[in-house]
């Protein structure tokens, strides 16, 4: 599920029919200048986050699974974070998403 906010923020959700889990799904999060992963506390309301400047992405790797499409995003500085449950459709959508917005910052990331 793709929603387009008002600041320029686009995020993905996870979903159970695609493998996520059921009690904390994961969102990623899109904007200007920061890709985040936050994903939901099991049995909670808080969210964990992790955040990466998008110009220091360097790879997004998309794994295709039995249900849906886990995402794995990769930075200069060796920190990663992967996504799990999420549609083929929005793999893609996050794909070209973190590549047009490198193209416009003039680094194209590797995929």
């Amino acid at each position: 599920m793709v929603v387009m906010n008002h600041d320029r923020t686009i995020r993905f959700k996870s979903s159970i029919l695609h493998g996520g889990k059921l009690f904390s799904r994961d969102i990623i999060e899109i904007d200007d200048v920061f890709i985040t992963l936050r994903r939901k506390r099991f049995f909670s309301v808080s969210y964990k986050s992790m955040s990466i400047p998008l110009k220091n992405v360097i790879n997004v790797g998309i794994t295709n699974t039995f249900a849906g499409v886990n995402v794995m995003i990769e930075s200069v500085a060796r920190r990663h974070f992967s996504g799990r449950g999420f549609s083929e459709k929005a793999g893609r959508e996050i794909n070209e998403t973190i590549n047009l917005f490198k193209q416009v910052s003039g680094k194209p990331s590797r995929s």
